[in-house]
């Protein structure tokens, strides 16, 4: 029986270990918002679990143990399983989850990088039971763009009757994502190939802030150190191709002037401005494995 005060008519539950920073935990939020029941060790959930011992992928075939008894997650580091006690987990319905590519603000476009909203929304997704993924990710203004980066892989899996058809489907396309890369890859050896017998050279210490000019003519390394500038965005479409687009500040952006003063105590900075700093290169972000960030000064601004 879900929560009388919860929008969603199965229960939603967590184990949560602390391994993350509470403050940017979507776990916690869903928690906080009424839509999550916090468990405790040896409380039983006999609902679908998340886990890093299951066994078996998610699949349609667990349908009924959602209608029935709902879905959780168990939100620890993979960096510090040796600290979870499993055993006190009781969780006879334990599952992983597919390939899917990450859409949180912090791992945009990384595989298998998923938060714990978007594992717990990719669940139902799976299932087929889209309302209810579309309810997790309403409550995150990126949620929308989880579905639409991971649209057509999503309906391939929740077409597939058992685990074993999903694993099948992801193997598929994993390997055509990987060609993909292979032949972006050699494609721009061959123009690279063409620059340098035309006697075009790029003077990558002397012109890294000069105009960018043409984006597909750029090698690896100056596109790497462009996007650290922050005069580049890195966007990442539904198969995980990169593209690279001019961010808004290489365009004449008109940033708040308090952005280029001393930057001061980064947990006081409200979100706009972490994303402003971020894009600008003057902070980094480091994430743990539940995409939960903590930013940092880059050295210059040390």
């Amino acid at each position: 029986m879900s929560d009388t005060h919860s929008p969603i008519p199965v229960p939603l539950a967590m184990w949560d270990f602390d391994h993350c920073d509470p403050r940017r935990c979507s776990g916690r939020k869903l928690a906080r918002l009424g839509l999550v029941r916090e468990l405790r060790l040896n409380q039983a959930f006999r609902g679908i679990v998340l886990s890093p011992r299951g066994t078996h992928v998610v699949s349609r075939a667990d349908l009924p143990i959602m209608q029935e008894h709902g879905a959780g997650m168990i939100d620890c580091s993979w960096a510090r399983l040796d600290e979870v006690p499993f055993a006190r987990i009781r969780a006879p319905n334990s599952r992983l989850l597919p390939f899917l590519v990450a859409a949180n603000p912090v791992n945009y476009g990384r595989p298998w990088r998923l938060n714990c909203a978007e594992a717990l929304a990719a669940t139902f997704y799976i299932v087929g039971w889209d309302e209810i993924g579309d309810q997790i990710m309403a409550r995150f203004k990126w949620g929308h763009a989880f579905k639409e980066l991971n649209e057509q892989l999503l309906a391939k899996y929740a077409q597939c009757p058992d685990a074993e058809h999903v694993l099948q489907v992801q193997n598929e396309w994993i390997a055509m994502v990987e060609q993909e890369r292979a032949d972006r890859i050699e494609e721009r050896g061959r123009e690279s190939s063409d620059d340098d017998a035309s006697g075009s050279e790029y003077e990558s210490d002397v012109s890294d802030h000069a105009e960018i000019g043409d984006i597909d003519a750029l090698s690896d390394t100056r596109l790497e150190r462009l996007v650290r500038q922050g005069r580049l965005l890195a966007v990442t479409d539904r198969l995980g191709n990169v593209t690279y687009e001019r961010a808004d500040y290489d365009s004449d952006y008109d940033y708040d002037k308090g952005d280029y003063d001393k930057i001061g105590e980064i947990e006081l900075l409200d979100d706009d401005r972490l994303e402003r700093l971020v894009r600008q290169g003057r902070i980094c972000i480091v994430t743990d494995c539940h995409g939960n960030e903590i930013y940092e000064l880059n050295e210059n601004e040390r």
